[in-house]
């Protein structure tokens, strides 16, 4: 078929699909183009621009200039595209830019190519870019529209920020620590706009100079690019903010493909843990006249509660110039018999804690070690495969099960290569988790900006991320429904770190307490991150503990992170109104459909909220549900598609309120409403309840268990509220009838 035929058909194509969807984008022979929902213009570009040879050449003064103009048709991973191509000339190089429309609608990517590569490219500052396509206005429109801008560290959760989208906008987060930026009218209609590869090279900036305008490209540190080098960014749509997120991160899962079942099998997203970072007891701090070696033997031996794992703060290593990693080895005063002796004593698995690198490391060839590593006066970076092999490696025999890179934001301020080298950042993480899977360790990320965690979907081994600062006691670092979305769609469990389950730590070095114990454990449990209490010895809660964990430590957790709903987000940017209203839901198999049981979670409720039953996005469709509040079981109600959920203005963090929705089943003339392990925090987790079984007689639930324990189930059997109580004899599978209420082994 003639080339120009297989275009003209597949922008027909194109055409019709942009025809049936809200989202459209519009572009012309000149070079501009605007994106648009239900006909309205909500982006108009901004002048294209790229830098070489000390110059800035840019489509708004002429002097890059527009010589052709074309259509291509293709496929790549993301599915079937047509372009729309534009070549202009920088002085006498040559750049290329498309935009690629897919069969899917939904999104759009725009395309920079370096086609003779460029040198003098160095920009004003780090954080500006040296090269500007797309480019956005920022301006008035038709629509009022809201922004979300991911910005900082902590996976650009420290420096976000919310509000309307104008004129009048000037704290979109961008440069080096900028991240995704997103755009949604109060109708939940939603733009994310992010990189779609070179993740550590890429950044966005606001070019507040110039009326602004908002742009995506390379990095401005960088100062020569090369031949063909290609920088693409993702725009998505969908109806809904959460629905956006899911949708986008679907893509960029898609096209790297990496994490598959990488977070099922990290032990530390699964099983709890004892946690010693900065907000725990035992952060720099040790029982009184004993090391740290001591004082862990002690924990372990003085818990009644089975820790599966014990994290291992930036305590234990050498320091060296600036604070940094000096030799990532236990310290003699430390531990005094090695890591591997706590290891074999205890049976107790460990995660450890590194930060960034001190340019005194022995480890450097600069300073007589083996290793290649840049090192510069503020601090150094490995770029040795072999490197990071030997350092991973040798943890076999204490018992690392997850390795957690902090500092990442800091390693990425102190080394200027990392800056202004197109490829270092990349080999540098890339390198990082080679290692770890070739030593079957997880990772997890900590103080990363969003570039960080944009990369980590090409890492297999980057299962979590933290989404918070730093815990201290009392503090506010729990709220991460926000940052939770993000992470999220990266394929991350999103952390919230450690927390105390005692209001009092006699001797504590915060001088604090903690008034949301209760608050902090939920959070924890809902996040489907790390579950780590860092109490003092003896100060553990175990009630508390209990409310997530089976009796051997697994966590009863909700199937996908909570995350803060729409309209929490949408009337914090139109109404200046800071609430938290999170949901999630748990997935359980009724012979082979799987049905979802919901969960909703606010704090902070300012005035009564209103939740629609379309806007609970993890209802089933055509399934009846009934819901309760958690600690009040003769709240059941029903709830159909005709009634809102409305929130009453006192949830607090001390009373919050929690809400857990229940899907109707249904066997002969019995309508049975499971609600499940009511004694934990997210009843109906898959952990606990494995499958409901359908058979001609009866309605079973296949639980698991361990031996010993008794567990009780809750159900609503036609109208009245019953339970059962099964004791566990061995540990595994065993099964309760929910119409006669009898155990089953």
């Amino acid at each position: 078929m003639d080339i120009t035929l297989q275009v003209i058909i597949f922008q027909a194509f194109i055409s019709l699909s942009v025809c049936l969807n809200p989202f459209t984008i519009t572009t012309y022979d000149n070079g501009t183009y605007s994106l648009s929902i239900n006909d309205n213009i909500w982006l108009e570009s901004a002048p294209t621009f790229f830098r070489d040879s000390g110059k800035l050449y840019s489509a708004k003064d002429g002097s890059l200039k527009l010589f052709y103009t074309g259509n291509e048709v293709g496929v790549d991973k993301l599915g079937n595209f047509t372009t729309k191509d534009y070549l202009y000339w920088a002085g006498s190089k040559e750049m290329f830019v498309s935009i690629r429309m897919y069969d899917d609608p939904n999104f759009v990517v725009f395309i920079q190519n370096f086609t003779d590569g460029a040198s003098g490219t160095k920009a004003g500052s780090y954080d500006e870019v040296i090269s500007g396509f797309p480019g956005f206005q920022i301006k008035d429109g038709v629509v009022d529209t809201g922004y979300l801008s991911f910005g900082g560290y902590m996976l650009g959760d420290t420096h976000k920020s919310i509000g309307k989208w104008g004129s009048h906008t000037k704290d979109i987060r961008d440069g080096l620590t900028g991240g995704p930026l997103i755009l949604f009218d109060k109708d939940g209609n939603t733009l994310i706009i992010s990189p779609l590869t070179e993740f550590m090279a890429a950044s966005n900036w606001q070019d507040k100079e110039s009326g602004g305008n908002v742009y995506w490209g390379v990095m401005g540190g960088v100062d020569e690019v090369p031949y063909h080098y290609t920088y693409m960014t993702i725009v998505y749509y969908a109806k809904g903010i959460n629905k956006a997120f899911e949708g986008w991160g679907g893509a960029l899962r898609k096209l790297y493909g990496s994490k598959k079942n990488s977070r099922a099998q990290d032990l530390t997203l699964g099983r709890a843990g004892y946690w010693t970072d900065n907000g725990a007891y035992y952060y720099y701090k040790t029982e009184p006249k004993k090391n740290y070696e001591q004082t862990m033997m002690d924990l372990v031996n003085k818990t009644v509660f089975t820790f599966n794992y014990f994290q291992f703060d930036s305590w234990w290593y050498f320091k060296g110039l600036a604070g940094g990693v000096k030799l990532w080895e236990p310290r003699p005063d430390v531990f005094p018999h090695g890591l591997g002796y706590f290891y074999n004593k205890t049976f107790s698995l460990v995660a450890l804690h590194n930060r960034y690198w001190s340019r005194d490391t022995p480890y450097a060839k600069q300073n007589g070690g083996d290793y290649d590593f840049i090192v510069e006066d503020t601090g150094a970076l490995p770029i040795d495969q072999k490197f990071w092999n030997d350092l991973l490696n040798k943890t076999l025999t204490w018992g690392l099960v997850m390795y957690e890179q902090d500092w990442l934001n800091v390693q990425l301020d102190k080394i200027t290569a990392l800056k202004t080298n197109l490829t270092l950042g990349q080999i540098w993480l890339s390198q990082m988790n080679e290692a770890a899977k070739a030593n079957n360790v997880f990772i997890q990320y900590c103080m990363s900006n969003p570039r960080h965690a944009l990369q980590s979907l090409t890492l297999s081994q980057v299962t979590q991320a933290r989404v918070s600062d730093d815990y201290s006691p009392g503090g506010e670092q729990w709220r991460i429904g926000i940052s939770s979305l993000f992470a999220n769609a990266l394929g991350l469990a999103p952390s919230k770190d450690t927390f105390w389950t005692t209001e009092v730590q006699p001797g504590n070095r915060y001088k604090r307490t903690e008034p949301n114990t209760r608050l902090n454990a939920l959070v924890a449990t809902l996040s489907t991150g790390p579950y780590g209490p860092s109490d003092m010895a003896g100060h553990l809660n175990y009630d508390l503990i209990n409310k997530t964990c089976i009796y051997y430590g697994s966590l009863m957790q909700p199937a996908k992170p909570a995350t803060a709903m729409d309209v929490q987000i949408i009337q914090e940017a139109f109404e200046s109104k800071k609430m938290e209203i999170w949901s999630t839901y748990s997935v359980n198999v009724l012979n082979d459909t799987a049905l979802n049981w919901g969960t909703v979670f606010a704090v902070d409720t300012s005035g009564d909220v209103t939740i629609d039953y379309k806007d609970m996005e993890f209802l089933t469709s055509d399934v009846a549900y009934s819901f309760y509040h958690y600690n009040d079981l003769s709240s059941f109600r029903d709830f159909k598609d005709s009634d809102k959920l409305v929130l009453p203005n006192n949830c607090t963090k001390t009373d919050f309120c929690l809400y857990q929705f229940v899907p109707k089943l249904t066997h002969g003339d019995n309508e049975v409403y499971l609600l499940g392990d009511v004694s934990k925090w997210v009843p109906a987790s898959s952990t606990r309840i494995r499958s409901i079984v359908y058979q001609k007689e009866d309605l079973l639930i296949n639980l698991w268990g361990s031996a010993n324990e008794e567990i009780t189930i809750y159900f609503v059997l036609n109208g009245q509220l019953q339970s059962s109580t099964c004791p566990i004899k061995n540990t595994g599978f065993n099964c309760v009838s929910m119409l006669t209420g009898k155990c089953v082994y």
